[in-house]
């Protein structure tokens, strides 16, 4: 079975090869049998004969490939430059009105293979047309007196590499960053798509939290006064003010987006003010260590900044929560005119293998699905802003955001 498809490089290649290899043997019979060409069959069948086990080789080595590597194209191209050009040497050689042949492998490489092995390519095949040039028998050069003219065959020949290679490739690279533009726009819109599904599904699931949690409530009020004593009545109702307190920031946040408030902008002192006192009220058991040396920068007041931070510092406290740690480092400084907040834990760190996955897609681990950084990181990117996960050199996960910022007047 093979595996490689006539649509790829290495299919197409072999695809050529082999009808390049049957109109190789009808050519030859002809210009010795019916155009009286002076052709020595016996050399020109070898190496038609070595040029056809080499393609069974080649078909028989890329059977389990879906795609040949750079490498092996080049390789592959090389090995038809070497028998073309021993060919057209066995059969007048410059003066082979077949000669421009030569310029086929330079074009497949210039769609297939990496500028530099273009550059190969087109090197050698300039070097078989010169060896064709140089070594063609004497009386092709007298007869009709056709020096001249092959000279200039050898000039257009040069000309048409530089031009094939110049063209060709600057042709190819823009249909890249075409198809590269593409992909990336692609991605992005499943990624929008996927971040639309998450926050529909979360805004129905506050909306239906909404009703029992205002019953608990009531509940908690009538078992508070039955029972005031009870030492889980803190709990209850600390757990219970949590969530009203989430409820309520996110009808605010809401509201916010309806009045447009995100364009205007607010001190980086009184976001890291709210953070801590988020902070607090969540995770009363962690402490955070800020620094902030930004004096009256000012950044979005976009509703959605302070849950992106605020999802990173939870993540953080549950990093510290498993390795028995409490302490969250906040450093807050002017990055060439941006403001550049970073956060590090006393957790274990990340694997370095979904270190790259985070923040981009969803991660499945045992921990959670990363759909928070997802979030955060759509949220920052949307303002113009960057993400940066790392594992500290000697503590625990390492974030790093840079937003847009300005001075107050």
């Amino acid at each position: 079975m093979i595996v490689f498809s006539p649509n790829s490089s290495i299919g197409r290649l072999l695809l050529l090869r082999t009808i390049a290899i049957a109109l190789q043997l009808i050519m030859v019979l002809s210009g010795a049998y019916f155009f009286n060409k002076e052709i020595t069959l016996l050399p020109a069948f070898i190496v038609i004969g070595i040029e056809s086990l080499f393609q069974l080789v080649s078909v028989y080595a890329y059977r389990n490939t879906s795609e040949a590597a750079p490498t092996g194209m080049l390789f592959q191209l090389l090995a038809d430059l070497l028998f073309l050009t021993v060919l057209l040497s066995l059969s007048g050689g410059a003066s082979n009105a077949f000669v421009s042949l030569l310029l086929l492998p330079i074009v497949i490489a210039a769609v297939t293979v990496p500028k530099n092995y273009v550059v190969i390519v087109a090197g050698l095949a300039l070097a078989s047309y010169g060896y064709l040039f140089v070594t063609m028998p004497s009386h092709h050069l007298h007869h009709m007196d056709m020096h001249q003219h092959l000279t200039g065959m050898l000039v257009n020949f040069v000309f048409s590499v530089i031009v094939i290679v110049a063209v060709v490739m600057a042709l190819v690279n823009q249909i890249q960053n075409k198809e590269h533009k593409l992909a990336k726009a692609r991605e992005q819109q499943l990624k929008s798509e996927q971040i639309m599904a998450l926050g529909s599904a979360a805004a129905q699931a506050t909306h239906q939290l909404a009703t029992p949690i205002a019953n608990l409530n009531l509940l908690f009020e009538e078992v508070q006064e039955d029972m005031p004593e009870h030492p889980a009545i803190a709990d209850i109702q600390v757990a219970l003010t949590q969530c009203k307190t989430q409820l309520n920031s996110f009808r605010r946040q809401t509201e916010n987006f309806k009045e447009g408030i995100s364009d205007k902008a607010k001190l980086v002192s009184e976001v890291l003010a709210e953070l801590v006192t988020l902070m607090a009220l969540q995770y009363p058991e962690q402490k955070l260590e800020c620094s902030d040396e930004t004096g009256r920068l000012m950044v979005s007041s976009d509703p959605m900044l302070i849950p992106a931070i605020l999802n990173i510092l939870s993540n953080a406290a549950r990093a510290n929560q498993h390795n028995a740690h409490s302490t969250i480092v906040l450093s807050s400084k002017i990055q060439q005119s941006r403001w550049q907040l970073t956060i590090v834990d006393n957790g274990k760190g990340i694997d370095p293998q979904k270190l790259s996955e985070l923040g981009h897609e969803i991660v499945q681990s045992d921990d959670g699905m990363g759909i928070a950084l997802l979030l955060s990181h759509a949220t920052f990117e949307r303002l113009n802003g960057s993400l940066t996960i790392e594992n500290h050199m000697s503590l625990g996960a390492q974030t790093r955001l840079l937003l847009p910022a300005k001075l107050a007047k």
